[in-house]
Formats: structure tokens, C-alpha cells, sequence
């Protein structure tokens, strides 16, 4: 399995801005692979691997900053992800787009940087959506919970009030898909 770029950048630009002073402790916390990569330059477009490119560094972030609380850190991280990604002419457009759209080019997201990888609209609702992750090899908490965050935050740049996301399957507790159950008011 494979990462585009953008997902370690926003990893990395999470420890730099939340932790600025224990940024050189998770460079030097990871392991040799994962330690090249945050140290050379990150090509946004480029294809990283999985395991060396998020989830150590992902894991290592909640073990440094979230008392190994992976639900929190992927959380958090995924916010930021998305608060970072949705800036400029996107964020203009996010803020316009109705949030059913918004959550429905999740599909479209999560494959471009999640490879392979496979996202499906399931129920709609007045003020919320079903969504299914049906495909990602490999899939873990982290990478569960980081999802959770980016669509929750996604939703709040859309000005969406009190967001709820439960994840009522799971891949990684052997369900045959991930189902976040998303609702706002």
C-alpha cells in the first residue's frame, strides 16, 4: 500500500505547529526509513510507502503527544490534514459547497492519496450521510480515525454546526467495511 506525499507533509506540518519544541524528538524517534523521508524533501505528488511513511510516524505521534490514544491523534491529524488541504480557492469553494457534496468527493480523495483504496456514499440524509470505506489494505485505527477527522473538519470549513461521526463498522475489527455514520445540524 501506498501514501501520496501530502499525507506525510501534513503529518510532519502537524508536529511542527502543535509541537514545535519536541520536533526534533519525533524526527529522532523514528525509525531509519521513516526518518529519511521526514528528512529529505517530500514530493507532494510522490508515492511513499504505508508503513514507513504514515503509520510509524502516525503511531509516533500518538505515543509522544496523545498518551498512545490512537482514536485522538489520528483525529487530530486528520483535522489538521484537512484545515491545511482546503486553503486558499478550495476552502472558498468548501465554504459554498453543500456538505453531502463535500463528503461524496471523499470517494475521489481518499483514492488519490490512499492507493489502493475505495470510498462509497451510502445513505443520505437531510443533514447527514452513510459513507463506506469498502477497500484499504493494511487499514488501522489510526488511518480509521485520521478520515474521521479530515471529513469532520471538512464539514466545519462548510460551516456545519455540531458534527457528530460514529464509526459503527470496521475493517480493522474485521467488518467487511469501515461505515462512518455522519450527521450535523
Amino acid at each position: 500500500m501506498k501514501v501520496k506525499g501530502t499525507i506525510l507533509s501534513s503529518i510532519q506540518g502537524f508536529v511542527k505547529e502543535n509541537f514545535p519544541n519536541r520536533y526534533e524528538d519525533w524526527i529522532n524517534g523514528l525509525n531509519a526509513t521513516s526518518k529519511k523521508f521526514f528528512t529529505s524533501s517530500i514530493m507532494a505528488a510522490d508515492w511513499y510507502d504505508y508503513q514507513d511513511g504514515f503509520i510509524e510516524p502516525s503511531v509516533l505521534v500518538a505515543k509522544m503527544f496523545y498518551n498512545n490514544d490512537l482514536k485522538k491523534s489520528g483525529k487530530e491529524v486528520g483535522r489538521y490534514s484537512a484545515e491545511v488541504g482546503l486553503k486558499g480557492i478550495y476552502k472558498v469553494f468548501v465554504f459554498v459547497a453543500k456538505p453531502q457534496f463535500i463528503i461524496k468527493r471523499g470517494g475521489k480523495i481518499l483514492s488519490s492519496f490512499y492507493n489502493p483504496s475505495a470510498l462509497k456514499i451510502g445513505e443520505e440524509r437531510l443533514k447527514g450521510v452513510d459513507v463506506h470505506v469498502t477497500s484499504f489494505p493494511d487499514i488501522t485505527e489510526i488511518a480509521e480515525y485520521r478520515i474521521a477527522g479530515w471529513m469532520e473538519k471538512a464539514l466545519e470549513i462548510c460551516g456545519v454546526k455540531n458534527i457528530s461521526i460514529e464509526i459503527t463498522e470496521s475493517l480493522v475489527l474485521g467488518d467487511e467495511r469501515t461505515t462512518y455514520v455522519v450527521n450535523w445540524e
